[in-house]
């Protein structure tokens, strides 16, 4: 599986194989934003979340009622619609949704007697037996109680109910090198990024040259550029954190900085003051289908 992810982070030298590369990683992408914790049912059942995954079943769908538990005026939470989508690829009616603020009287009643910790999260009710093929579903992302099931697995960015406060936000630095017109392009790591459902949205983007660029480069020992570091709140993405051990280093201040450039491609060496390019590969890396 950590294979698999890794080669989100590997250049594909070959310019329509990249481009179907990052196009097959953004519909990855999207699922992993949906069932973060359990990839591996993306990679071992690829079909996992593809309509008709019910094997003919004919039957009547299940019918479900969804209660999603949020808080007000959180832009930055995950979207819980995603997984609702997914839910509805299956069969399935979804009879009503509706969405209830966790300290409003009835979500403080819901949040106590499932003991939900972070939210926004759903709770669905009725058949959840009817289709035999969400049972791994069930299983993999929550509890079931009864005819209910809680969704546990809750992805970042989150409210943490007990705090109240906002869990999960990162920032991007993507460095460049304005000197090297030849090196891989740095913002290749956005694509990578966000196949692993991290949040891009709060990124900058420095030259080594400059002052902000240079203090980095000390401050870190970065040794090869262009790269990316990210920072904040990583730790809440486990599958980044599992998938950095193969491409990078963690700094004592919890910055995760990519160190493995030569899989992207061209870059230079600034202790040499040198423009690498790697050997091309001969075989095409492995791709996430």
């Amino acid at each position: 599986m950590i294979k698999k992810l890794f080669n989100f982070f590997k250049k594909n030298t070959e310019g329509e194989e990249k481009k179907k590369m990052f196009s097959r990683g953004a519909t990855v992408g999207i699922i992993i934003a949906i069932i973060i914790v359990v990839l591996i049912l993306i990679f071992a059942w690829p079909g996992f979340f593809r309509k008709g995954a019910s094997n003919g079943n004919t039957e009547s769908p299940a019918k479900l009622k969804v209660t999603i538990i949020t808080k007000k005026d959180c832009p930055e939470c995950w979207d819980v619609s995603l997984f609702t989508n997914a839910l509805s690829q299956y069969n399935v009616k979804i009879s009503s949704t509706s969405t209830l603020y966790y300290d409003s009287g009835k979500g403080k009643d819901l949040v106590k007697k499932y003991k939900i910790t972070k939210i926004p999260s759903l709770i669905i009710e009725g058949d959840l037996n009817r289709d035999a093929n969400l049972q791994p579903f069930w299983q993999a992302l929550g509890d079931i109680d009864g005819n209910t099931f809680i969704f546990r697995q809750v992805i970042p960015p989150y409210v943490d109910v007990a705090s109240g406060q906002l869990r999960g936000r990162v920032q991007i630095t993507y460095l460049t090198d304005s000197s090297c017109p030849k090196c891989y392009d740095v913002m290749l790591h956005e694509n990578a990024l966000k196949n692993l459902a991290v949040p891009t949205s709060d990124r900058r983007v420095i030259d080594i040259s400059s002052a902000e660029g240079k203090a980095l480069i000390t401050k870190y020992g970065i040794k090869l550029a262009p790269t990316v570091l990210v920072s904040g709140e990583v730790s809440e993405y486990g599958n980044l954190a599992d998938l950095w051990k193969q491409v990078g280093t963690v700094a004592k201040d919890g910055t995760y900085i990519f160190t493995n450039v030569e899989l992207m491609g061209t870059y230079k060496d600034l202790s040499k003051n040198k423009i690498i390019t790697p050997p091309v590969a001969t075989s095409t890396p492995t791709q996430v289908k």
